[in-house]
Order: C-alpha cells, then structure tokens, then sequence
C-alpha cells in the first residue's frame, strides 16, 4: 500500500509500494481537516494506477483527483528529496568514471576531502552549490536548470494575475451539456482553437436557451483524449463527432462553479451590455460587460 504525508498544506511526499518515492505540488493549500482524507484518496489512486510508469501521475492518478473532488490537484511532481540526492551522486560517478578518474583525483581537483565526495555519490550528503561546482568545473561539466517536464501549465497556477475570462457557446443539439453537468459537475472541451490555463474562468452560453447558464473553472489543459472520457460520450447527440479526430486533439477540463438563475443573461441584455449580436464560438470578456455578467451569478 502506499504511503501519502503531507509535508506542507501544498505538498505531498508518496512512497509507493514499489518503494518509489516522488514530491507532489498541489494547486491549492489544503486544509488541515481535509489532509488526511485527500491522502487517503491519493494513496489509493498509486495503488490503483501505478506500476513504476511515473507518467500516470499527471494521467489516470491527476484525473482520478478531480473526478474525486480533492480540494487541491497536482500540478507539479518530481522525485523525493533522498531519491535526487541519489540522482545527483550516480551522475557525478557516471561522469566521473567516463573520464576515467577515481575518487581521489576527482577530490582533489575539486579540493574537497575523499571521503565527502564518497557519501555525495552514494547520495548520504546534499551538496551545497559552491562544492556542486567546484565538482563540476573538474569534470569540464557546466551546472544548468532545464524545464521542469512533469508539470501542467505551472506558471499559470503561480501566477493568478495572468488568469483570463472566456465566454464559449454551447448547444443541446451537439451535447447534452447540463444533464453531463448535473452528473458529473464537469466535463472537458475541446480548446484546439484557443488557448486556456489552469485558472481561467469559462462563462457558458447555451445557444437553444440564448442566455449565459452556467460559470466553469478550468482545472487542467492540453489533456489528450482517452477512456477516462468515455463517461461523457453518452452525452454526445451526434455520435459521429465522438470518434473525429481525438488522438490529435486537446482538451480542457472545466468544472462547474455556479449556475445563473437570475434570468438576466439573456441574448436580449447581453446585447445592452456589449454584444453585437448572439454569442457566437469563443470571446474574452473583460471591462463592463464581464462586470455586469459576474453580478448575475
């Protein structure tokens, strides 16, 4: 079984039961009460999902979080602290040993004692930067940050300020939109033709109803089609859209927020309020008529 600490209200430490360790940064800070019932759930998502493939955590194991509701998702994951240690120290070696020096030489062109650089390879001792680049200044090697692959749109969760918000169109005679809602409380949309982040808000308006129905929270991008989203296609009133071109496109997942039930969203006052015309496909709303749009909900 796995085991899932929270180390801080934003992170989380898994070992599992394979006895792989990784770090997990959470979207949100969790509340204490809530700590040991998102760890549970986690736990059970790595027992369920994880076989030693490190990709199924921004995959079944990150889905499986928002189809249970947690109140923080990942958005970032890398190894536990011991296990990069034990990176950096078989790099050194490997590195090392393809230059073919001992540990001695090595030691002494970095001035440091030969014992210190044993423990570093065997990953027993965590290296300041300044003895990291005496090491790699006598390898001929130079210390960089490359991009952090295992992360969905982080910078977008960092930074609230660069959040938009978007109006799309949606129709009852493509997708029964509110029956999949009602449900599931969210669904994914397809964002080929527009690009969302984590944290943009999505207003909804339902062509047959002509009026803004429902406000969305985006919750994950670029996800690609796969079985987890089978559950949505008995919604699909045209079934032959369900199998065009998936493998190529890009998803959004948005959760439900709020429904409008005042009655004044309609095409009518929209029109007062901003719009040309009836919402037509995707359009970023912002000065006062997002204004008056947020009042209604």
């Amino acid at each position: 079984m796995s085991i899932v600490k929270f180390v801080s209200p934003k992170r989380v430490v898994v070992q599992t039961s394979q006895g792989d360790r990784f770090t997990l940064g959470l979207t949100q800070t969790v509340p204490f009460k809530l700590q040991q019932q998102e760890a549970e759930i986690i736990s059970q998502l790595f027992d369920m999902y994880y076989k030693g493939d490190p990709n199924v955590i921004m995959g079944p194991i990150l889905r499986g979080m928002y189809q249970c509701h947690c109140f923080g998702s990942i958005y970032w994951y890398g190894p536990d602290r011991d296990d990069e240690r034990e990176r950096i120290g078989a790099q050194i070696r490997s590195l090392r040993e393809e230059r073919k020096m001992d540990a001695k030489d090595l030691a002494s062109l970095a001035d440091l004692d030969a014992s210190n650089l044993c423990r570093i390879e065997m990953g027993k001792y965590s290296p300041g930067l300044d003895i990291l680049c005496k090491i790699a200044t006598a390898l001929n090697c130079t210390l960089e940050f490359v991009p952090n692959s295992n992360s969905i749109e982080a910078c977008h969760v960092i930074d609230p300020t660069c959040h938009q918000t978007l109006l799309i169109t949606a129709k009852r005679s493509t997708f029964r939109l509110a029956e999949c809602l009602e449900k599931y409380g969210e669904y994914h949309w397809q964002q080929s033709r527009y690009n969302v982040s984590i944290g943009d808000t999505i207003y909804i308006y339902v062509s047959e109803d002509r009026e803004i129905k429902y406000r969305m929270s985006v919750e994950a991008v670029n996800v690609r089609y796969d079985q987890w989203m089978v559950k949505e296609e008995a919604f699909w009133v045209d079934k032959d859209r369900i199998n065009q071109g998936e493998s190529e496109a890009k998803y959004a997942l948005l959760r439900l927020e709020a429904t409008s039930k005042s009655g004044k969203l309609t095409e009518e006052n929209l029109t007062k309020h901003g719009f040309i015309r009836a919402p037509q496909g995707t359009k970023e709303l912002d000065g006062e008529l997002l204004k008056y749009i947020e009042r209604r909900f």
